[in-house]
């Protein structure tokens, strides 16, 4: 009798397993260091930690990117945070310059657009930026770069500072970098406006490996400094395996 229900027990174990299907691995990172220079002189780093979230609702994305630089005497030091999701995302920021600090909010609305709150020592600002479609951030996330395929008037929200650089985003263009000392073929987007334009560096797999951005009033490139290891999906849980743990002198 005992053997019997013990069997019962692991042939729903199986049934349930099946219906499931490999589990998802466990979280993943992926950890990318950018230069920035100014003029081909180096001027500070970008470190970007990216961690990968299996959800039921799909998978989500966590940036932290630490940037530092100086530029003509003035340091800046900023921390940002991201999520996004198969259909959203946001970030906050925090930095300092010149020993004043600001901080920006900003989340992407369902109906387009992105709402902005940008506070400077005691003032606060929030507003609403219809025609905003991503954050800087949001360039270094293999699952929202593909806002970059979608080509016409653009809006590009600067995660440091909650600037927002307006303009017309062009076609790809077929181009490569080198980084690391090994030439990476990518997609160039370029974001021409009134302020002057910008342009993205992308591989097939999302990832960002350079981008050219007017900030704090001059022409900042950010250039990976080497490629990142593969991301690692873990191992995948079998149904074997499931079952192996399960004892019939347990049950």
């Amino acid at each position: 009798m005992r053997s019997s229900a013990a069997s019962v027990v692991l042939c729903s174990l199986f049934a349930f397993a099946a219906l499931l299907g490999p589990r998802p691995a466990a979280a993943a990172e992926q950890h990318v260091l950018y230069d920035l220079l100014v003029d081909g002189s180096l001027v500070g780093t970008r470190d970007v930690t990216i961690k990968y979230l299996q959800r039921p609702s799909g998978e989500r994305h966590v940036l932290e990117s630490y940037t530092e630089l100086s530029l003509g005497g003035v340091r800046l030091e900023s921390r940002c945070s991201g999520l996004s999701t198969p259909t959203s995302a946001q970030f906050s920021s925090a930095t300092e310059r010149a020993g004043e600090r600001s901080s920006v909010a900003a989340k992407e609305l369902p109906q387009g657009g992105w709402q902005l709150t940008v506070a400077t020592g005691t003032k606060q600002i929030e507003r609403t930026e219809a025609n905003v479609r991503a954050s800087t951030l949001d360039l270094m996330d293999p699952s929202r770069v593909a806002v970059l395929d979608a080509s016409g008037p653009f809006g590009l929200v600067i995660a440091e500072t909650g600037d927002v650089v307006m303009g017309t985003l062009s076609p790809a263009e077929s181009s490569s970098v080198n980084v690391g000392g090994q030439k990476v073929p990518t997609s160039r987007y370029t974001l021409s406006g009134d302020s002057g334009s910008a342009r993205f560096y992308v591989t097939s797999e999302g990832l960002l490996v350079r981008s050219e951005v007017s900030w704090m009033g001059l022409s900042v490139v950010g250039t990976l400094r080497e490629l990142p290891e593969a991301r690692d999906y873990g191992a995948v849980e079998t149904i074997d395996g499931l079952g192996a743990r399960v004892k019939e002198g347990e049950l």
